[in-house]
């Protein structure tokens, strides 16, 4: 018996990054009795793919690729219409993938083989950064954590996940990403509300995709801004799901904490920079990011919006 697979992108005004997004997924080695097909959402008042452009790639590619359009801003908004446009070909599975990253061609097998053997409903695998330019020194890189393929997980981002369509189909948990979450963190609530209703979650080691990571990601004020994105997102996730209060309970405490010490590792930082530059700077900009941290966790409390990804890095 065949199964339908759909691969869901959401993209934004990146049309390079997606051609090499959309190439590698034409390039996947096919899963027996699988029928694989491709749906692309653009998150953008006017659509780029549409028209000759939409039929141009359709022709060098040999899968199916549906193009939908979302005009409301906002990743939940994208995601959610890339989960309703995958549903309209009847899917047994659904996977996710970034658009500017590319998938391994066994990356598909891999997955689906460990949902099999696990008797898993979502797979999540690791991503691989191809950096165009060095982070700075003081940077924490996001390392792979290896960890033996089924072990179990309670939540995950999208940027490399097969999941069953049970999860999303209406006659299924109905899942959707909540669309409060424009300014991050609506991937892991998702699939942390996807392991709550009781389905089984793995990590798949050896499922990659490979993320180019674009020289203007990696500024000092990108990254930066990312910190206090993803501490504001996270606390007002919280205040979505344990109300206000509880989450002024946790946060509070956490966010002084963070900036106290983040304020005096900053001044020691800017002090001993002069004498011992890598040193001083490393304990500079770790001061900084903590200030980031606990000033985001604030402003997530007070349930305001943030930037981040306002801008777009990459083409």
């Amino acid at each position: 018996m065949t199964q339908k697979l759909v691969i869901a992108v959401c993209t934004a005004q990146r049309p390079k990054m997606l051609q090499s997004c959309l190439e590698s997924l034409d390039n996947l080695n096919q899963p027996e009795n699988t029928e694989l097909s491709i749906v692309v959402v653009e998150n953008d008042p006017e659509p780029h793919f549409a028209g000759k452009a939409a039929d141009e790639v359709k022709t060098r590619l040999s899968l199916p690729v549906f193009f939908h359009h979302e005009r409301r801003k906002g990743i939940p908004f994208a995601r959610n219409t890339a989960l309703e446009a995958a549903l309209e070909h009847d899917p047994d599975w659904v996977a996710l993938i970034d658009d500017d990253e590319r998938a391994e061609p066994d990356w598909i097998e891999k997955l689906l083989t460990a949902c099999t053997e696990h008797n898993a409903e979502v797979a999540n695998g690791p991503v691989r950064r191809i950096y165009e330019k060095p982070a700075p020194h003081w940077w924490k890189s996001q390392l792979l954590k290896s960890r033996p393929t089924g072990t179990v997980i309670t939540e995950a981002p999208t940027n490399n996940i097969l999941m069953s369509a049970r999860i999303v189909s209406k006659d299924g948990l109905g899942l959707r990403f909540d669309e409060r979450l424009t300014f991050g963190s609506e991937d892991i609530d998702f699939f942390r509300r996807t392991h709550a209703a009781g389905a089984k979650m793995i990590w798949v080691d050896d499922a990659f995709v490979e993320e180019d990571i674009p020289a203007s990601r990696v500024t000092t004020g990108r990254l930066l801004s990312r910190m206090h994105m993803a501490a504001t997102s996270g606390a007002f996730n919280m205040v979505l799901r344990e109300g206000r209060l509880q989450s002024a309970l946790h946060f509070i405490p956490k966010s002084t904490r963070r900036m106290v010490f983040g304020l005096l590792a900053t001044v020691i930082g800017f002090v001993v920079r002069p004498f011992a530059r890598k040193r001083g700077e490393k304990l500079f900009y770790y001061g900084l990011i903590r200030l980031m941290k606990g000033s985001g966790n604030l402003r997530g409390l007070f349930g305001r919006a943030h930037n981040y990804y306002d801008v777009i890095d990459g083409h």
